[in-house]
């Protein structure tokens, strides 16, 4: 019995100091969020299988974490379709267009690599998890399917300025997306 409780305090108190320091990088994490943070605009291009992409924008917001690793960051996309993709076939009752649109959510870590001889050039790779919805329509039938995994992308930054970065990158869920844009820090 005397051996179950030093080893129940032992366990309590191992278990105590180490939610202590979960705390203290949690707090480490969110101090001066506001300063680390940056948003990004990326018009593109999904492949969606058809003879005409799906033109997408993507909205993300991100988070450097310096207390982590100082080439770390976390993304939050929003993918949504701009213009639909399309294809039209002839068919035995006349000529149809199959139109297709994409949607997606994803949470990415960002790892960045700062020491390329290029100055202000910043190569990144992206890999995280992906919520993607797919519609497509014709005049006859439709169909949407959906899926959720993993995401990955690689991409540049170039920095203009302090806070304005032009950007480049291919992401691949369940549909490839090419898109480049502006992204601004905080």
């Amino acid at each position: 019995m005397k051996k179950l409780i030093i080893t129940s305090l032992a366990t309590a108190t191992l278990l105590g100091a180490s939610s202590v320091q979960a705390k203290f990088n949690v707090d480490t994490i969110l101090t001066n969020w506001e300063e680390r943070s940056y948003a990004q605009a990326k018009p593109g291009f999904a492949d969606v299988g058809l003879a005409d992409s799906a033109l997408t924008l993507t909205a993300t917001a991100g988070l450097k974490t310096p207390s982590i690793h100082p080439n770390l960051a976390f993304e939050a996309d929003l993918l949504t379709t701009i213009v639909d993709g399309e294809s039209s076939f002839s068919t035995p009752v006349g000529n149809t267009t199959v139109k297709a649109s994409v949607f997606g959510l994803g949470g990415y870590a960002v790892g960045n690599y700062y020491d390329l001889p290029v100055e202000n050039l910043v190569p990144f790779v992206r890999a995280g998890l992906a919520y993607t919805s797919v519609d497509i329509s014709s005049s006859y039938a439709s169909a949407s399917g959906s899926s959720f995994g993993l995401g990955l992308g690689v991409g540049l930054r170039y920095s203009v300025d302090n806070r304005l970065n032009a950007i480049v990158d291919f992401t691949s869920t369940d549909v490839d997306v090419f898109s480049a844009g502006v992204q601004y820090s905080f």
